[in-house]
């Protein structure tokens, strides 16, 4: 069982070391990732550089070899079609950028009609993945596509193919697009009547460049003002994956709270098991006890025992560890579940956690060799031989390594409670929106028939409300300017149809709605807007940015959230449009079969479009989805956390264990002089109860540090209830008592004349 549970333990520590080298060595497939740096404005905090600024980093430092604008796009859905072929297919990772980025990310070109990615301005360069989806076996090279959704539809010539990007890559790529040509540049940002198109932006150094030099270096010879920027910083493309930075792009980010909490985890098992371990290797040396006396007696040195243990122990171990990797190679497949990303034992992946697990296995055998021997060698000899098994003193030692294990098992106890209490805090807050039975589909750019697509849509008998917009929460596509010297921020742009506010369920607070005379004049802040714009009154203000003279401010309505609860409510203005608000369809249901109501709106999209596939998503859902990967952690956490309980009743068990075979005469005298099963049980059981307070209140303060840490992940968190703590350690006492209770059991009505017989 000992060796079984250690099995456990370090199948668990080996696959979250797996999960934990993957996620440090983000972005180091690219050969040349130590020397690429990516620019930010350190004042704003903001990634997003004026694209033209390019062209200064390339041509005018020696230091830097390249500079590649990288506009990069995920989360949407791009459809990708052939006309002349009649193919098609659907993709989520788009890249504005030009010729360098296969140099900077050191890209393998598999065709090309040239020695340069994009040859002519419309151009477009596609992963080889792509590649075969399109056209199989074919040669892609040459032909000509068209990519869209509902904001953009562009065509152009595929000119290369390329190998894919590294898995391990903080972005993705399946479609690249010639950035020199403008009309390729989708992220446009405005600030009164300059217009720019942002980008994030790459530069590879010459080895042995000190960034930190060159970044001074660059502030003082740049016109930062001609490029909208405060100061230039330089990030590490490494760091990025992890990074602390508030940057708003589209990166795949990894949590570091949540990996240090993964490896804090797994120390804590590999510490379980190994205090099950030892504890086993101390009862044995004790069930051993005139044996080793005996060896000694005829002349055994403490090398020899010390060796004897050491054999013992290892091959134990050893065997243990052997079945820990067959349980790895068989949990692998199950990886993704777990962890929300697939992981591998390669050669690659085996050389990295390697000498971390050697060093682990030497040190746990030396521990659990050497520790039953440092007890017993404070035996004396006539202890050996008489077999008299003298308690030390309250056995500090049992008690210290019972306390620790039960506080560990609290602690992951609360913490899992209080991520769990998170996130359902996150799913079931008020988002200042009716997210229920609201949909979202999305329309080809510019559709002709959208008014009548919608007059279709309303007619059906459970559709209560639609509204058309460009932009929705959680897919904002136009942001501009404050246009405020001196109190520059940015504000969320959406411009919408009649009846949206009615639709979408937000609160007009102050002023009034939208009306027929409004057309492109007017429009609407949120309560974060006018705070940030510092208005005590909207009388008379503007909002002085996309159109000539701005836009009249004419209410204040509830704020309501765009992105995530890790971010705190932003600026945003409901701009009132109806002729632009066109590639959005938001529509109330009521309650009732929403997979029939579904059926009937794809049969009118099928009659208004039966080409092109309908795109749709439900805002509850849409919401959820952000927190996909938390929900994968949490899960992987949970379980992770149940295999240390586990083990935590293992080591209760083998400590109950040797209590009992240190007080067995103890016991079968008391029941000869009549001590019923009960009060046996209670003798045996009632310093448990104490273990477990001195653990609760050691374990308290240190999960509501990790708990606390972990939380300021989010802008809205939920509060850390006492019941959280409280129930953690009524869960433990449940748990420990059943388990210590089942071995009691068996010694109390153990038969005392057993107990007695060789004494």
């Amino acid at each position: 069982m000992i060796i079984g549970g250690f099995s456990i333990g370090f199948t668990a520590c080996i696959l979250i070391g797996l999960f934990y080298f993957k996620e440090k060595n983000v972005n180091a497939g690219f050969i040349h990732h130590k020397q690429i740096y990516r620019v930010y404005d350190v004042n704003k905090n903001s990634c997003n550089i004026h694209y033209d600024l390019t062209s200064v980093l390339a041509s005018n430092y020696s230091e830097i070899i390249n500079a590649c604008p990288m506009d990069y796009f995920n989360g949407l859905e791009f459809y990708v079609k052939d006309e002349k072929n009649n193919t098609r297919t659907v993709i989520n990772n788009l890249i504005c950028t030009d010729n360098s980025f296969a140099e900077v990310f050191s890209i393998k070109v598999v065709e090309s009609t040239s020695d340069q990615l994009f040859e002519g301005r419309e151009a477009f360069v596609i992963t080889r993945q792509l590649a075969q989806t399109l056209y199989n076996k074919g040669n892609a090279v040459g032909r000509t596509v068209t990519i869209g959704n509902p904001y953009i539809q562009i065509t152009g010539k595929i000119t290369a193919v390329i190998e894919d990007v590294p898995e391990n890559a903080t972005f993705k790529a399946e479609i690249l697009m010639n950035g020199n040509n403008e009309n390729y540049r989708l992220s446009k940002t405005c600030n009164g009547d300059t217009c720019w198109n942002p980008t994030n932006m790459f530069i590879q150094l010459k080895s042995g460049t000190q960034a930190d030099n060159l970044v001074l270096q660059l502030n003082k010879t740049i016109n930062l003002d001609q490029f909208d920027i405060g100061q230039l910083g330089l990030q590490k493309f490494d760091d990025i994956y992890f990074s602390s930075l508030s940057f708003k792009d589209m990166h795949l980010k990894g949590n570091a709270k949540l990996l240090k909490i993964f490896l804090a985890v797994a120390l804590l098992i590999l510490c379980l098991s190994s205090i099950n371990y030892l504890n086993y290797a101390i009862s044995l040396q004790f069930a051993k006890f005139r044996t080793i006396g005996i060896s000694k007696t005829n002349g055994a040195d403490w090398k020899q025992l010390a060796s004897l243990s050491f054999t013992e122990v290892s091959l134990g171990i050893l065997l243990a560890v052997v079945l820990s990797v067959w349980l790895t190679l068989l949990l692998l497949p199950f990886s993704e579940t777990l962890f929300g990303r697939e992981l591998q034992l390669d050669g690659a992946s085996f050389l990295q956690i390697a000498p971390v697990l050697l060093i682990t296995v030497i040190s746990i055998i030396l521990l659990n060799s050497l520790s039953p021997l440092y007890f017993l060698s404070h035996f004396n000899i006539t202890d050996f031989i008489s077999g008299k098994r003298k308690r030390n003193g309250k056995q500090v030692g049992k008690q210290l390594l019972l306390t620790f294990q039960l506080a560990v098992s609290i602690s992951l106890i609360i913490m899992v409670i209080g991520i769990f209490k998170q996130l359902n805090f996150i799913k079931k807050s008020d988002l200042g929106f009716d997210k229920e039975l609201l949909l979202r589909i999305d329309l080809p750019k510019m559709y002709e028939k959208r008014n009548a697509f919608k007059q279709e849509i309303e007619k059906l008998p459970f559709v209560s409300k639609s509204a058309f917009s460009d932009g929705a929460p959680g897919r904002i596509i136009l942001r501009m300017g404050s246009n405020i010297e001196g109190n520059d921020f940015t504000v969320n742009c959406i411009t919408v149809g009649n009846g949206y506010l009615e639709t979408m369920g937000i609160e007009l607070l102050e002023g009034r709605g939208f009306q027929s005379g409004d057309f492109d004049k007017v429009c609407l802040l949120n309560e974060a807007a006018a705070k940030r714009y510092g208005f005590e009154s909207i009388e008379g203000k503007k909002f002085n940015n996309g159109r000539e003279g701005g836009y009249d401010i004419i209410g204040i309505i509830k704020d309501f959230h765009i992105s995530p609860f890790y971010n705190a409510i932003e600026p945003v203005s409901l701009i009132y449009n109806p002729e632009i608000a066109s590639s959005m369809l938001s529509i109330r249901l009521l309650p009732g079969d929403v997979s029939q109501y579904m059926e009937q709106i794809e049969g009118i999209w099928k009659e208004f479009l039966p080409d092109e596939i309908m795109n749709f998503t439900f805002y509850d859902e849409q919401f959820q989805s952000m927190y996909n990967k938390e929900d994968k952690l949490v899960k992987s956490i949970t379980f992770f956390s149940i295999v240390a309980i586990v083990l935590t009743c293992m080591g209760i068990l083998s400590q109950m264990i040797l209590t009992s075979l240190a007080r067995t005469k103890e016991i079968g005298i008391r029941k000869v002089n009549g001590a019923r099963v009960f009060e046996v049980l209670v003798l045996l059981n009632k310093d448990f109860i104490k273990w477990v307070v001195i653990a609760f209140v050691i374990a308290c303060p240190v999960a509501w540090y990790f708990l606390h840490q972990w939380l300021q992940s989010f802008a809205f968190k939920t509060a850390m209830s006492w019941w959280v703590f409280l129930a953690a350690g009524a869960m433990v006492v449940a748990i420990g008592l059943f388990t210590a209770s089942w071995q009691s059991w068996r010694v109390a009505t153990k038969n005392p004349v057993e107990a007695l017989r060789y004494e």
